[in-house]
């Protein structure tokens, strides 16, 4: 009976404990590799919409931000201090939004002065050549430059001064879902520079 049942039960438990400690081994020495080329392609990703900073600080959560009195919406993941030469020269906000597709990850880079920089969708379903045309400079190029007193307005035509976003055709949700996260993220930072 040792033979039969105990005998493989213990090789099977020995091999399993060696794989174990093994694959422990990998990860504890890959496991910093892998953080620091996240930290990277994080570095990087912002730089792409606030290319005039030169250092990001790490991340404010919105948790956080809500514990610093600050008023933040539900959408917004995170906030990075976009710094130049160690001064502070804007931000960064992650915001999420609710498009066609499923939810939409978008990076606004905006300077102290209410300017937007930059805008990328990180990551997104919108339907291909439709909704996923919004992460297309043609779309995102229209939200550059200096913030409206109030809200970006989505509409079909050409538009009539820097506070309307044309739509992409045949893609509105995916327009407005763009824009209610641009909206969020101005919203944010104007909160925490002031301005009207």
């Amino acid at each position: 009976m040792f033979k039969d049942i105990i005998k493989p039960s213990i090789i099977l438990f020995l091999v399993c404990a060696v794989m174990t400690g093994a694959l422990a081994y990998v990860n504890g020495v890959t496991e910093p590799i892998i953080d620091e080329n996240n930290k990277i392609a994080e570095q990087e990703s912002l730089k792409n919409v606030f290319s005039d900073a030169d250092n990001f600080l790490d991340a404010k959560t919105g948790e956080e931000l809500k514990t610093e009195g600050i008023d933040v919406s539900d959408n917004i993941e995170k906030l990075y201090t976009a710094q130049k030469d160690g001064q502070s020269i804007g931000y960064v906000v992650s915001v999420f939004s609710s498009g066609y597709g499923g939810k939409l990850k978008i990076l606004v880079g905006i300077d102290n002065d209410l300017n937007i920089k930059g805008i990328s969708l990180v990551s997104h379903n919108e339907t291909p050549g439709l909704g996923a045309n919004a992460a297309n400079p043609k779309f995102t190029d229209q939200f550059l430059g200096k913030a409206p007193q109030k809200e970006f307005n989505v509409v079909k035509r050409v538009p009539n001064d820097d506070s309307e976003i044309q739509a992409i055709t045949a893609a509105t949700v995916t327009s407005k879902a763009v824009t209610k996260g641009v909206n969020e993220a101005v919203a944010l930072v104007r909160s925490i520079v002031g301005g009207a």
